[in-house]
């Protein structure tokens, strides 16, 4: 992970929390989050030690070592002991593009037969990527 800065925020919470920025992102953290899909959890023992979260959209998006994906709120309960926050103006921005360009894609796949529509959304999602995400 590139933490530019690790800082508290002051408060915390019963299950603890911290607050870091980071420089770049990686958007494919955000894809299992916008497929509405929970995490394929790998390794049961490092899942959520700690988890990183952003705050987005008035919710939060989650994930940890251990695991593929972004987390469910159900795996978020079950896991995320401890959180880490980060805050990056940057990376809310990305993620709102990212956001967009699955609804695009979704749309864009819905001509094709079911089973049929991954290698087009992906091919999609890489078309929207080139084009600024």
């Amino acid at each position: 992970m590139n933490e530019k800065e690790n800082k508290s925020n002051g408060g915390g919470t019963e299950r603890g929390e911290e607050v870091m920025e980071r420089e770049r992102p990686d958007l494919l953290d955000f894809y299992v989050e916008v497929a509405e899909s929970p995490a394929y959890i790998v390794n049961p023992a490092e899942v959520g030690n700690p988890c990183i979260c952003y705050r987005l959209d008035g919710g939060e998006v989650c994930y940890s070592k251990g695991a593929i994906g972004t987390l469910s709120k159900e795996q978020v309960e079950k896991y995320c002991i401890f959180k880490h926050y980060v805050e990056s103006e940057r990376l809310k921005r990305r993620v709102k593009e990212w956001k967009k360009a699955a609804e695009k894609c979704k749309v864009e796949v819905k001509k094709y037969p079911k089973g049929e529509r991954l290698l087009p959304f992906l091919e999609c999602m890489s078309r929207e990527a080139k084009e600024g995400i």
